[in-house]
This record gives structure tokens, C-alpha cells and sequence, in this order.
């Protein structure tokens, strides 16, 4: 158990200081799940994360999924389940800025950039819902070891949005400090799809009388319709309180190739209940 603790203490301290680099969140979420009947399951979830550094909002997302068992051997050592779920999600985008500059001739004829100014696009919300249905493995050796690995085919689509954009301009090509707000334009987000197959590898142990059960993961996403690698590592641990209900605590570091969202450290809480 002091061993446990140490290892999340130094993770929390490696968290401190990467996230000098990358963005650094904090997760929350809720999740009810009921059996409808044997080897039948429905969960609803609902899920809010920061950003910035945890300064600001970064997404909510509520959503359901249904899980039905496909095969259990007669020792319940091996089975395998289907789910397939849904969930809406909005996302705030964060201000953005970029400096603008032109060209022009020097007095030899040799083409010089110089600044003009910058364009702020103003921070919005965009919205989209996902998709997923996935097949998951587990193998269960003995009581205390775990190990999964779950295949998701995962669809998502981003709705058509928009937020405006102000040019700043100088005022003086001399004056590199004073600018004025030239104009103001709309900035329409086009709706796209993104297909993704994500591969999750998780093993998690049961401490012997303690209600501490770690875990570590390794999740893989591969863009099917577009050009994208992304990792999750995720090392945390499921604290039970009752039979039916549990917490959870974990340290999450994602690192891709996509635009879309940044690498970052999160740290993540949260709370569930089968009924």
C-alpha cells in the first residue's frame, strides 16, 4: 500500500513539472450503469474537462452505451462483449492569434516580408456526437490479475459552426506597437467526419483486503478516413466504496499527430454506480 501511494505521489510530481510543455486538465465524470438482464448492460455518463491549464472550460460531453456479453467460458476466466454507444459532445475552442505579414521590394529589388498585424479568432463553442461500436476481450487468470483489450471503431461528426475573426492592423509601419481593428469577419467551421479504430490494452490488479485496485492502459487511435496516430497512456486506480458503487482516480498523457486537440497531462476523477 506505501509503495501504491508513493508511485502516485511521484506521478503527481512528474505531472508538476511536464506540464511546463503541455496542457494540463483536470476530468470529471458520472456514470450509472443497469442490468437489463443477463449478460445485458446500459450505462449513461456524463463528462467535464478543463483546459489552459485547467483555466477554462474544455469540453461536456453526455452520452449512453449498451453492452451485451457474447461468451463466457465455463470457468469465467475468458468472455467477450459488444457495446455499441452514443454521445454529444461541446467543445470550446480557445482564442487563437496569428501575425500577418506582407511582402514588398527593397531598394535592390529583393522581396522583404514585413509585419502587418495580427488576426484574433475569438474563442467559441463547437459542437459534434460520436459513434462507437467495439468488441472487447477480457481474461481473467485468477482473482487478482485482469487484462483487457478492446477493439472500438470509433465515428464522430463535427456540426457546422462558426465565431468571428478581428484583423489588427498597424497604424504606422514605423509604430510596431500601435494597431487598430481594421475589420471584423465571420469564420464558418465546415461540418467533416473522422473515422478512427482505437486499440485499448488495460491490466489491472485486485490488492489482497484493500479496496484499492490499480490499473494501467495503453490506447492506440489510427485514422481511417484521414492521416492521424494518437497515444493515451492512462496509470490510475478504482477505489470501491460499496459493491455497487466505486471511484476513480487516474493520470492520463495523450500525445498525437492531429490539430484537433493538443498533447497534455490530465488528471482524472470519477464516480460510478451499478444499480
Amino acid at each position: 500500500m506505501k509503495k501504491i501511494i508513493a508511485l502516485l505521489v511521484g506521478g503527481l510530481s512528474f505531472v508538476t513539472a511536464s506540464a511546463q510543455s503541455d496542457d494540463f486538465g483536470l476530468d470529471f465524470s458520472l456514470q450509472a450503469e443497469k442490468k437489463l438482464c443477463k449478460g445485458v448492460d446500459f450505462s449513461l455518463e456524463g463528462e467535464a474537462r478543463t483546459q489552459d491549464n485547467t483555466r477554462k472550460v474544455e469540453r461536456w460531453t453526455v452520452g449512453g452505451t449498451l453492452g451485451v456479453r457474447l461468451f463466457q467460458n465455463s470457468s469465467k476466466t475468458f468472455s467477450l462483449k459488444a457495446s455499441a454507444g452514443w454521445k454529444y459532445m461541446w467543445k470550446y475552442n480557445l482564442a487563437e492569434k496569428k501575425d500577418k505579414y506582407g511582402t514588398a521590394l527593397d531598394g535592390d529589388g529583393n522581396s522583404v516580408e514585413y509585419y502587418e498585424g495580427y488576426n484574433e479568432t475569438l474563442a467559441s463553442w463547437r459542437h459534434r456526437h460520436r459513434t462507437s461500436v467495439g468488441l472487447a476481450a477480457n481474461y481473467k487468470p485468477n482473482k487478482r490479475w485482469n487484462f483487457q483489450l478492446k477493439e472500438t471503431l470509433q465515428y464522430t461528426h463535427f456540426c457546422k459552426d462558426s465565431t468571428d475573426v478581428n484583423k489588427y492592423r498597424l497604424e504606422d509601419e514605423d509604430d510596431l506597437t500601435t494597431l487598430y481593428l481594421k475589420k471584423t469577419e465571420g469564420k464558418t467551421y465546415r461540418a467533416k467526419d473522422k473515422t478512427v479504430l482505437r486499440s485499448k490494452l488495460t491490466a489491472q490488479y485486485d490488492i489482497r483486503n484493500c479496496k484499492l485496485d490499480p490499473y494501467v492502459s495503453a490506447d492506440y487511435g489510427c485514422g481511417l478516413n484521414y492521416t492521424t496516430n494518437k497515444w493515451k497512456f492512462t496509470a490510475g486506480a478504482d477505489y470501491k466504496l460499496t459493491k455497487q458503487s466505486k471511484l476513480n482516480l487516474f493520470y492520463r498523457y495523450t500525445t498525437e499527430d492531429d490539430d484537433e486537440d493538443p498533447n497534455g497531462h490530465l488528471i482524472g476523477f470519477g464516480y460510478s454506480y451499478k444499480f
